[in-house]
């Protein structure tokens, strides 16, 4: 079968959906499927060789205007044309998305999240989601949603419910498990707490899982994982590591973006700059797992998410969430502490709670994410559903 993934932004260029395109079109060709991505050309970021270490064809297309994650590509029209069994939209895909209405080929879109813009970009948003979404949505053969509350989106609701399938984002659980951690060749260095490793040497009653889940040999790391956007509200998180007032907490931040430069002039301003570290953006999965493992705790301290990968390989790694109470949240990772969404003094709160969990706490905790990511997001069962959907198209 030749499928067309089509999605806005793709590795090397960091995001949850481009992601999970990457993972899906791997798996898929891995098991015999022709698989091709269609993506944008981001200026300068681009290693051409790069792309062959893909097991499926990527092609790049440079906008005739670029805006951000979007971007406007007509040329999908004849790039694609006629030369596959079905396209695979990642939606949204502003610049993109409109051009595979006029395709005459199946089209199955999977709905990742609404946009979230301010400013000219939310009028041209709304102007936008006033023509297209309805049209697409009601051109694809199948529609995939990542969470069941995307049912109640007013683009779905004069959709048939027979079109609408929920396949939740998976997780590579044999990558995302617990294991030691070297924070030497993660270059935190700095970070090691001699006294809890003296302490960790002399422990003999622990096995080794248990001590995964329940020890450190570092100080106690509260690790942020994403694209430092607004709305994923790392000067929240900043903040509430100055309330916190706790000299053993060492805030790791693990992105990029435009914003880099204000965030960390901002922890300099808070005069915590000694305990916020700033380790870049990480596109290698299993470099990731790295910085998850050596991680007390994980915190999405997020106003809006369609999902988290972030907080589901964290969970799959055994560790403690940090989350702010959306309703997203609260439907697929109950087990975590959750705080306030927009409050600082809240998520402080939790932030002093996680922290404070004693060791069997931690291991009960760690025991329950690792078993609901090898059941409610596996990837098997995630790749397994995908092949039934394009069966069925």
């Amino acid at each position: 079968m030749r499928i067309a993934h089509v999605v806005s932004t793709f590795p090397p260029h960091l995001g949850g959906m481009g992601s999970v395109c990457e993972s899906e079109a791997k798996a898929l060709a891995e098991q015999g499927y022709d698989v091709t991505i269609f993506t944008l050309k981001y200026p300068g970021k681009i290693n051409s060789e790069a792309d062959k270490r893909f097991p499926f064809k990527v092609v790049r297309l440079r906008p005739l205007i670029g805006f951000g994650d979007a971007g406007l590509v007509p040329q999908l029209l004849w790039k694609i044309g006629k030369n596959f069994d079905l396209v695979h939209l990642h939606y949204p895909f502003y610049g993109g998305a409109e051009w595979l209405s006029f395709l005459q080929i199946p089209l199955i879109i999977t709905y990742h999240m609404d946009a979230q813009t301010a400013s000219l970009k939310f009028l041209i948003q709304k102007l936008y989601d006033a023509v297209w979404p309805k049209r697409l949505f009601a051109k694809a053969k199948k529609i995939i949603t990542v969470d069941a509350a995307f049912r109640n989106s007013k683009f779905l609701q004069n959709v048939s419910s027979g079109k609408i399938t929920e396949i939740r984002n998976g997780v590579d659980t044999g990558i995302f498990k617990p294991q030691s951690a070297d924070l030497d060749k993660l270059g935190l260095s700095d970070l090691k707490d001699k006294q809890s490793l003296k302490l960790r040497r002399a422990s003999k009653e622990e096995n080794e899982f248990s001590s995964l889940l329940t020890s450190s040999n570092y100080k106690k790391i509260i690790l942020f994982v994403g694209n430092l956007l607004p709305l994923k509200r790392l000067d929240l998180l900043i903040s509430a590591v100055k309330l916190l007032n706790n000299p053993e907490a060492v805030l790791v931040v693990v992105g990029g973006g435009d914003s880099l430069k204000k965030y960390k002039q901002m922890a300099k301003d808070l005069g915590v700059g000694s305990q916020v570290v700033f380790a870049g953006a990480c596109d290698n999965k299993e470099k990731l797992v790295q910085y998850y493992n050596a991680a007390y705790c994980v915190a999405v301290p997020s106003d809006y998410e369609s999902f988290s990968l972030v907080a589901a390989e964290a969970m799959a790694c055994g560790k403690p969430l940090i989350l702010s109470d959306l309703p997203v949240f609260k439907n697929n990772f109950n087990q975590a502490v959750f705080f306030q969404k927009g409050s600082v003094d809240s998520l402080k709160d939790a932030l002093t709670r996680a922290l404070s969990l004693s060791s069997e706490e931690r291991k009960k905790m760690g025991e329950w994410g690792i078993a609901k990511a090898n059941t409610d997001f596996s990837w098997d069962n995630h790749i397994n559903k995908l092949k039934a959907v394009y069966g069925q198209v």
